[in-house]
């Protein structure tokens, strides 16, 4: 599955002279949870995300006294930054992690993980295309276990990697692929395994399945044992 399967193509983005209140009330109506920030000619300068907006609330309120503004000013400088912008160059995050339309999902979703945003701008060629948040990624998890057996039979009648004189059952339960059946090396069965974990919206594969033979000890010009 590619980003492009999943991710929201209606993006709703703002200029870096957007004002504060502005995106507050474009998040709250939209039910989005970060906007992308366009240059006049379209091209991504920064994202502005929930966090980002709050920081106004959470280190500047009213009832904020002149003491605890300075100790946020020791523990926390980049968010009392925010804090105190007006518009979104003020507040927007500059370095954005961004995917583009074609890449792999699961890519893109540990890119998430290790980069630990919650969202991230889908970018082709210089262009916002759509956005790609942790609830898009689970939609691929979510897929039903009719398709998911669909794709699973698809790759073990026709993928070119399957071994060769295999003979293997499966079935598909809550996203969890269990093989069955026998193949001809030993070295065959985590092929197959590794082929079906690959299949979309699959969450663990479980094998019952045997080999017929060890694996051969030497390969002839890698066409066969000799």
């Amino acid at each position: 599955m590619r980003v492009r399967d999943v991710m929201t193509t209606a993006v709703i983005s703002v200029s870096p002279e957007t004002p504060f209140k502005t995106m507050v009330e474009t998040m709250v109506q939209s039910d989005v949870s970060g906007l992308p920030v366009l240059d006049a000619s379209g091209g991504l300068v920064g994202i502005v995300t929930e966090a980002d907006l709050a920081s106004k609330e959470a280190f500047v309120g009213h009832r904020r006294r002149p003491l605890a503004l300075f100790l946020d000013v020791l523990a926390a400088p980049r968010w009392l930054d925010k804090a105190f912008g007006s518009t979104a160059a003020d507040v927007m995050t500059k370095d954005v992690v961004v995917c583009e339309s074609g890449e792999d999902l699961r890519v893109a979703a540990r890119r998430m993980l290790e980069r630990a945003v919650k969202r991230m701008p889908v970018v082709d060629s210089g262009a916002v295309v759509g956005m790609l948040s942790r609830k898009d990624v689970l939609r691929m998890l979510a897929r039903p276990d009719a398709e998911i057996a669909a794709d699973v039979a698809k790759i073990l009648a026709t993928h070119p990697n399957r071994p060769d004189d295999a003979h293997v059952d499966f079935e598909v339960a809550n996203g969890v692929v269990t093989l069955a059946g026998d193949v001809r090396y030993e070295w065959d069965e985590p092929v197959v395994v590794s082929l079906v974990r690959e299949a979309d919206g699959v969450i663990d594969v479980a094998s019952r399945i045997h080999y017929r033979e060890a694996n051969p000890r030497s390969w002839h010009a890698g066409i066969g044992p000799r």
